[in-house]
């Protein structure tokens, strides 16, 4: 089974260049554009790594509060 990538970038060329490289990779990869997209996600299944944005849109500490979240849920999900 592939590892599971989770992308969070509000900036959709971004997110779709970093989604096709890992994906190219044999990654099996989500993108999400928004924070409470990727935790209404991530209720559901956390991914194997998470490439975060710290802003996200107007949500300027996104990223951190995200990555804050995930790390509440899990201490060794690698978080980049």
């Amino acid at each position: 089974m592939a590892k599971r990538i989770a992308i969070i970038e509000d900036e959709v060329a971004i997110a779709e260049n970093y989604r096709d490289a890992f994906s190219q990779q044999g990654y099996d990869v989500s993108v999400y554009h928004d924070r409470l997209s990727a935790m209404r996600a991530f209720e559901q299944a956390l991914p194997d790594l998470a490439v975060i944005d710290v802003g996200l849109g107007d949500d300027i500490e996104g990223g951190f509060e995200l990555c804050r979240d995930l790390r509440s849920r899990s201490r060794t999900l690698p978080i980049v």
